[in-house]
């Protein structure tokens, strides 16, 4: 016999799902918040190169374009929001050499968010 299976909820919004955009709109924050302190603190020694700059400006706002994305629930958010977790990873992997505990958040906070987006595929679903 076939256990009784729960209708899944489609088009919800998920305390998993809320959190996940949380999460990425604290890494928006924290990639501004990393700018400034950089370019406030190293600029003596070395100082921080345009290309730098305009790459985390723009990891931050894809990051913040997804977080609002999953919480309206848009299809392409999900995908956007998996993406920059897969970043994220990367980016906490690099991070790791030069400061381990930084880098294990970041990719602990990204696989968070990977694992929150894939696992509630029937909440983007319309239905």
């Amino acid at each position: 016999m076939h256990a009784p299976t729960e209708a899944v909820a489609t088009g919800r919004r998920t305390a998993i799902l809320i959190t996940a955009s949380v999460v990425l709109f604290a890494g928006t924050v924290f990639a501004l918040l990393s700018l400034v302190l950089v370019s406030r603190f190293s600029a003596e020694t070395t100082p921080v190169s345009g290309t730098t700059v305009a790459l985390v400006l723009v990891y931050g706002a894809v990051q913040a374009i997804a977080g609002v994305l999953v919480l309206m629930l848009v299809p392409i958010g999900r995908w956007l929001g998996i993406a920059v977790g897969a970043v994220g990873i990367v980016v906490g992997v690099i991070r790791a050499s030069s400061s381990p505990t930084n880098g294990l958040v970041s990719i602990l906070l990204s696989a968070f968010v990977i694992y929150a987006l894939a696992s509630s595929g029937p909440s983007f679903r319309r239905g």
